[in-house]
Parts: C-alpha cells; sequence; structure tokens
C-alpha cells in the first residue's frame, strides 16, 4: 500500500502581511494626506486696467448696467484655479472655464450707484488669492439737471458790427458721476466748451442773428442735458428813442452806425421803450466822458462812470435783463460835471 503524503501550502511570511497592509493603507491615506497639507493660495494676479470704453485704470464709470470685467488667468501648484467675481463682497458669478486664456473676460451686471467688484482665485483645496486690485464701478443712468434756470443776456463788453457781448448763466449738478463738462453753441460741433465748475460763460453774437443758443451739461459718462435761449439782439431804432434837453448827433467811424448822440448838459435825458430779455447802453469812454443815470420805469439803477483814460468806442457800459412780456421805460440822464461834461449815447440794444 503507498501512502502519498498531502503537500503543505508554503507558509505566509508574518512580515509580507505587514508590509501589504502597510502599503494598502498608505494609498487609501496618501491624496487625503496631500490635500490636507496644500495650505498655499494660487499666484498673484490681478485686474487689468484701461480696458473697454468706459474703464479707466481701476475705475469704470459707465451708463449702462453691464460692464466687463477682465483679469489675468493665474496658476496653482497642485489643482486648477476657479474664480469669484463679487459685488460688493457678495458672490456675482464663479468662472471655471477659463484655463486656457492668458487673460479672463466676463460680463457682470452692476446695480445703479456706486460699487466695488472683486476678484479672488480658488483652487481646489480652497486656498484664495485676491486680486491685487479691485474695480471701483459707477453706473450712473441719471442724466444731469439745471439747478437755476439758464440765462443768456446781454453784458458789458465791446460790442461791434461784428457781434454783441452776451453771458450765459447757470448752475447744474448730476447725482452719479458729477458734471464733466458744459458745451455752449447753436450745435453739439460748435463753438464753446468749459469746465464743470463754471456758472457763466462770456461770448458774442451776431447782431440780429436767429440763431437759437443752447447750452449742454455732460456727466462723467456721456449723458446729457440741454436747453435753447433766444440769442436775437438788435439796437433800438433812432427814431424810437427820445432825446430831451440839448442832444447833438455826432459823426464817429468807431461807433456802431457811425455816430454818436452826445450832450454836455447834466439832466439833459434819452429815453426809450423796449420790451425784451434784456438791454444794453453802448457808449464812448474817454477823459471827458462825464457820470449818468439809468433810469428804468422811473428808478434810477445805477449810476455809470463813463471816464476811461484813453478814448474806446462802443463799449456797453450798462447792462440789464429784463421781464419778459412786459415794456419798460429806460432812460439815460446826464449828471456830468463841468470838467467832464459829455455823456453820449452810441446804441441801446435789446434782446428779443
Amino acid at each position: 500500500m503507498i501512502v502519498r503524503r498531502a503537500r503543505k501550502r508554503p507558509a505566509t511570511s508574518a512580515v509580507a502581511v505587514s508590509a501589504v497592509l502597510a502599503a494598502f493603507f498608505a494609498l487609501l491615506v496618501a491624496a487625503p494626506a496631500d490635500a490636507a497639507t496644500d495650505v498655499t493660495p494660487p499666484a498673484s494676479f490681478d485686474i487689468v486696467p484701461d480696458v473697454g470704453d468706459y474703464q479707466v485704470g481701476y475705475s469704470v464709470a459707465s451708463p449702462y448696467n453691464n460692464i466687463y470685467v477682465s483679469w489675468q488667468a493665474t496658476t496653482d501648484e497642485t489643482s486648477a484655479v476657479t474664480y469669484e467675481v463679487t459685488i460688493d463682497g457678495q458672490l456675482e458669478r464663479v468662472v471655471s472655464d477659463g484655463l486656457a486664456y492668458s487673460t479672463i473676460t466676463k460680463r457682470i451686471e452692476v446695480p445703479e450707484g456706486r460699487h466695488l467688484v472683486g476678484i479672488i482665485a480658488v483652487d481646489s483645496a480652497g486656498n484664495r488669492r485676491n486680486a491685487s486690485h479691485d474695480l471701483d464701478v459707477v453706473v450712473d443712468k441719471t442724466s444731469p439737471t439745471f439747478t437755476s434756470f439758464p440765462l443768456l443776456v446781454l453784458r458789458r463788453g465791446q460790442a461791434s458790427e461784428a457781434g454783441y457781448p452776451m453771458r450765459f448763466t447757470w448752475t447744474g449738478t448730476d447725482v452719479g458721476t458729477g458734471l464733466a463738462s458744459v458745451r455752449i453753441g447753436p450745435n453739439e460741433q460748435c463753438c464753446y466748451t468749459t469746465g464743470p465748475r463754471r456758472t457763466q460763460f462770456d461770448f458774442t453774437v451776431e447782431p440780429e442773428s436767429s440763431v437759437a443758443w443752447r447750452i449742454w451739461l455732460y456727466d462723467g459718462v456721456g449723458r446729457t442735458t440741454r436747453t435753447v435761449r433766444d440769442g436775437y439782439v438788435s439796437t433800438v431804432p433812432w427814431s424810437d428813442v427820445t432825446y430831451r434837453n440839448k442832444w447833438r448827433k455826432q459823426s464817429d467811424s468807431a461807433a456802431l452806425d457811425g455816430s454818436e448822440w452826445q450832450t454836455r448838459r447834466s439832466g439833459a435825458k434819452a429815453s426809450a421803450t423796449v420790451e425784451g430779455r434784456s438791454v444794453a447802453w453802448v457808449a464812448t469812454t474817454g477823459p471827458t466822458r462825464g457820470r449818468a443815470d439809468v433810469v428804468v420805469n422811473g428808478r434810477v439803477v445805477e449810476t455809470v462812470n463813463l471816464y476811461s483814460a484813453k478814448r474806446r468806442s462802443g463799449r456797453v457800459v450798462w447792462a440789464q435783463k429784463l421781464r419778459l412780456g412786459r415794456s419798460s421805460m429806460v432812460s439815460i440822464v446826464s449828471r456830468a460835471s463841468d470838467k467832464r461834461p459829455v455823456v453820449g449815447v452810441d446804441a441801446l440794444l435789446v434782446q428779443r
């Protein structure tokens, strides 16, 4: 009888089993352990300045709620990066599709008013890196407003056959971006631009011109408000002026129409009834010229001194706004002395 012995399986080494188990558990805990030790945020990055129609540096002033924000893409040592776009610290949107681009641009909705837009880079471990700058955004959807009634009236200055001196006065404001500029002219292409702090502007208008003069207020995003004023100015015909107590017409090539009415007698009066927006007195000043009262509707409103060291013709020496729709009696009354006896009336101008 043949007896066969059973073949023994080789004994497993306790050391080998321990090595296998150790390797297995090492694999289980390796990834979480690496993630837990990632405390490095993504690399530094920043918003891109001076992009788009409304961005200057790190500031945006826009007439629309939709704005574009651009920033540099960044990297992280261990993972991909996503971006959080915030408005005033509140999450607006998450961007995760910018991996293939060196610069990322996204459109966001910003409410009206002033707000702070931020960009935050976030890695898979939750480490965060803010952009070096935030974006200061003002959304201005309100047009400027006039805070006082704009006036276009005659003013003192040099008058000539080419132009009469006028002055625009106004005040205005803008609640969003503030006033940026003021423009004066018959249209936006012509003729004068001035700064936002100005509240008056002097210029000349052609005699008897039918041009309608406008004034525009512009805010920081280009919104505008305008108004129209009539700049028609003409002289009062001599036949409509009454001269009392020795006035004489003297030829003067520098006068508006080549002559000036003059008197050397104190108390002599030149009067006319006018109606319009404003009225002005044109006269010659010089070493022999004296004083005269300006009387409107029976009341002395100003005493004008016509003296100047050198003779100067065609000067608007007095001007005043009138009440629309009402006629006014305007008189020039000589108060000249023996030392300076001459008072003259070159013309009376009326803005219709």
